[in-house]
């Protein structure tokens, strides 16, 4: 498989499938969300199962052309909605569930409901996402910005366990992953440095195959091969990184939010650690996100 390396090249290789992936979209009533979810089924990838008040989804559908692979599943209670859209791709009836117009403790205590959700215990819940920012040369994968605040070892390492695993979906077979920080030195004063140690070794054992790993080094060393020699620090990702691992929730959201907003970066994410494929993208997101992390997510199925 030919390595994807923009949003435009992953639309046309969901679209190069002759099938659909069915989504459940919990409470489809978000403007937004609708756009997005009826170009994918306009585009031909997927089937859509729209849960939640049938008038007012009809009355939003009136702006769409018909299509017979749109189909409304009645439930007037949101909430409701949000466990019917669960309970249908728990049970196979669909590949992908998707967040409508419902807050996202709402969804996330849905997926994690121990007998009708979607996680499986002992699995690390996680937000994972992919990045294209306009000035580099290929996709960037990161995490994570929404789900984990604190991240302890074992998180930082599901967590890139969850990446390498998304961009070999996505055609890359030895992705480079930086363990980023605002220094290349490591230091026993700074809280989660230790993790980073930790991980190092890891990978130097042999625990994370077909990847390769360094850190900490800063962005500079991780995305701009010019800037980062400058440093004179051997690194065998200068300027080529393909995964970037935050120290933090804090550092990966407000990294995400600053190019979207002055490099014009796109964006798309996905719930990790669920037994299928989750979407769950804010409010405040764009139309092209979230179309996004449906692509994204039929990589994953």
């Amino acid at each position: 498989m030919k390595p994807i390396t923009s949003f435009s090249e992953l639309t046309t290789y969901v679209t190069s499938s002759d099938s659909r992936k069915r989504l459940a979209v919990a409470n489809a009533l978000d403007s937004h969300t609708l756009e997005a979810v009826m170009r994918s089924v306009e585009t031909g990838f997927i089937e859509a199962f729209l849960v939640g008040d049938r008038n007012g989804i009809e009355e939003q559908l009136a702006a769409f052309k018909p299509s017979p692979f749109v189909h409304i599943v009645n439930v007037t209670d949101s909430y409701e909605a949000t466990l019917e859209a669960v309970r249908m791709v728990r049970h196979g009836e669909c590949d992908i569930l998707m967040k409508g117009l419902v807050n996202t403790d709402v969804i996330l205590r849905a997926v994690l409901d121990k007998e009708k959700g979607l996680h499986s215990p002992g699995n690390v819940l996680a937000f994972n996402a992919g990045l294209k920012i306009p000035n580099y040369h290929k996709m960037l994968f990161f995490t994570d910005p929404a789900v984990i605040p604190d991240p302890n070892k074992e998180q930082r390492i599901a967590t890139i366990r969850y990446a390498v695993h998304t961009a070999h979906r996505f055609g890359i077979p030895n992705p480079k992953v930086a363990l980023i920080h605002a220094t290349e030195k490591p230091s026993p004063k700074i809280r989660y440095m230790q993790d980073y140690v930790d991980i190092m070794e890891m990978y130097r054992n042999g625990e994370f195959p077909d990847c390769i790993i360094d850190g900490p080094v800063d962005i500079f060393l991780a995305l701009d091969k010019e800037r980062g020699a400058i440093k004179h620090i051997p690194t065998p990702i200068l300027g080529d990184a393909d995964i970037l691992i935050f120290p933090d929730f804090d550092a990966a959201n407000v990294f995400y939010k600053g190019v979207s907003v002055f490099a014009n970066a796109e964006m798309a994410g996905l719930l990790y650690g669920t037994d299928k494929p989750v979407v769950i993208t804010s409010r405040s997101e764009s139309t092209d996100s979230k179309f996004y992390s449906i692509c994204m997510a039929c990589v994953l199925v």
